[in-house]
């Protein structure tokens, strides 16, 4: 028997002393259960008190009235919001998530002289062209390669195997990697000892696909059929295609992989290494790749920007840090470092200095420059950290692009295409702007003409980076689904179709795309000549 403090259970077969047997046979529980008398001192009867828990009953009934009051009130679709950030999670992840990318001790030094702080003119016209000059009648012999033994390298960080600019030559039998760039002129060119991995994309054909293909260069990156296209929404990855891509901190660009002929061949020329003169020498081309047109990850900076002045003062301390850490007293005078800014006279390089340097008018230092007393010399990271070579890379494209507009007459271009009109193509094709313009239209926030003059390719196999209105300014091709008739009373009397005109641009995207894939990627690089 069971004893609560509200209610009493009795099993129907057992016997209780002072009941009517008749009620018992009759089955007559409730009539039984009021004339049930209970002696708590009958030392026969078993009795099991069993207190209620109202703590818990009441947190329960708490917890039950804010579910309804939830689900009553709550119009905002939070959970359905929370499942959308899951998603876009995952494909944030897959797809635009930074990867590593190391660089030589020299890119990450600014090591001079290949990393200037303003380039010449001449620098300017022929940047990442040198020229070779090879006088008549002159005999060049060519030396043999240097061997790079690859247990010597084996463990190490990049760092260590690229310490110094001697470990960055063609001549010691390294594996190497020929790119051949599709465009005239590359919106950004990574530097010397700047690092870039080559990524193989491979979208699955489905959520059970366990494909992992293995390629003979680059890191392979599996992307689910959700995740977004690492190209953004200008460049595609079909389910079961493998597309190999230059990935880097500026760019990000397809690569079509080709079959040098047998007569082709790599001529190097060296200088330095403790060897007075040049050196030559022949080597095979065992990887070739040609780079489909890139598409710009970060901005390049206008002229006159902030970002130019605040790179500018930066490299200006790392220089003189790195003096003051050679120098035996910690000090400086101007025309020690002059040299790093033939731009700029003494006066100018005053006037800089005083911003966090002081000079000493008295005393054993007096006439030349240090660090003010509140201030500490930094280490060589706090050095390296100050200026990074991506950004150094955004100045000289913007220094390059600006010596061309100068060189055509049009003193170094606009800044901003959206405050001025009747800009020339050469203007609008400054890095500055279609580097922004691309970055805006990857984020939806504009829409880009896609072909015409601004494509590189001059063929229609190249995105025109130059920018179009969002409000009925993309004209697609002929031929497209924007050249269905419009019933302009249904649209409120404008002159275009939200919905035709979207259809339309990625349309032509996907058809600029495919054009170029073709064209890039064929059998021989003779095929495209």
């Amino acid at each position: 028997m069971i004893v609560d403090d509200d209610l009493y259970w009795v099993d129907e077969d057992e016997y209780v002393d002072g009941v009517d047997d008749d009620a018992i046979l009759e089955g007559n529980l409730d009539e039984l259960a009021k004339r049930v008398v209970l002696d708590l001192n009958d030392t026969q009867l078993l009795v099991d008190v069993q207190r209620r828990d109202y703590s818990r009953k009441k947190a329960k009934s708490v917890a039950m009235r804010e579910e309804m009051f939830q689900k009553r009130y709550n119009i905002s679709n939070d959970q359905a919001y929370d499942l959308l950030k899951e998603n876009l999670q995952s494909r944030v992840r897959a797809t635009v998530g930074n990867l590593s990318i190391d660089h030589a001790m020299a890119a990450l030094r600014l090591q001079s002289p290949y990393y200037k702080v303003k380039l010449s003119k001449s620098q300017a016209r022929s940047f990442h062209r040198p020229n070779l000059v090879v006088r008549p009648n002159t005999v060049i012999h060519f030396s043999k390669m240097r061997h790079r033994k690859k247990k010597k390298d084996k463990g190490k960080d990049v760092h260590e195997i690229l310490a110094s600019s001697n470990d960055l030559s063609l001549c010691d039998g390294s594996n190497i990697v020929l790119l051949e760039y599709c465009e005239e002129n590359p919106v950004i060119m990574s530097n010397y000892g700047m690092g870039s991995k080559i990524l193989n994309y491979y979208r699955k054909r489905s959520d059970e696909d366990e494909t992992r293909p293995k390629l003979s260069l680059g890191e392979v990156y599996i992307l689910n059929s959700q995740d977004r296209s690492p190209f953004w929404n200008f460049g595609f990855v079909e389910p079961g295609e493998i597309v190999p891509t230059l990935y880097n901190r500026l760019i990000r660009a397809p690569l079509y992989k080709h079959e040098p002929y047998e007569t082709d061949f790599l001529m190097v020329r060296g200088t330095g290494g403790g060897s007075p003169g040049q050196k030559y020498f022949l080597r095979n081309i065992p990887n070739l790749f040609t780079v489909g047109q890139t598409f710009p990850v970060t901005e390049v900076p206008s002229p006159r920007s902030r970002r130019v002045t605040t790179a500018s003062k930066n490299r200006l301390k790392m220089i003189v840090y790195r003096v003051l850490h050679k120098s035996e007293n910690e000090r400086i005078l101007v025309k020690g470092i002059s040299q790093h800014f033939p731009d700029q006279n003494d006066m100018q390089n005053r006037q800089r200095l005083k911003e966090f340097m002081e000079y000493q008018r008295a005393g054993e230092d007096q006439g030349f420059w240090k660090i003010k007393p509140t201030d500490t010399l930094p280490n060589e990271d706090g050095i390296r950290a100050m200026v990074n070579p991506e950004e150094i890379t955004l100045l000289e494209t913007m220094q390059v692009s600006q010596q061309f507009l100068e060189d055509e007459g049009y003193g170094g271009g606009k800044e901003d295409d959206e405050q001025h009109e009747g800009m020339s193509i050469e203007e609008k094709l400054a890095p500055w702007i279609t580097s922004k313009n691309f970055i805006n239209a990857t984020q939806g926030k504009a829409m880009l003409e896609l072909y015409g003059e601004g494509d590189p390719t001059g063929h229609g196999l190249g995105f025109s980076f130059i920018r179009t209105s969002m409000k009925g300014g993309f004209k697609a091709a002929a031929g497209s689904v924007a050249d269905q008739p419009i019933d302009k009373s249904k649209l409120g009397g404008h002159s275009y179709n939200v919905a035709l005109q979207q259809k339309a641009y990625e349309e032509e995207i996907k058809r600029i795309w495919n054009a170029q894939k073709a064209d890039l990627s064929a059998a021989s690089i003779s095929d495209t000549r």
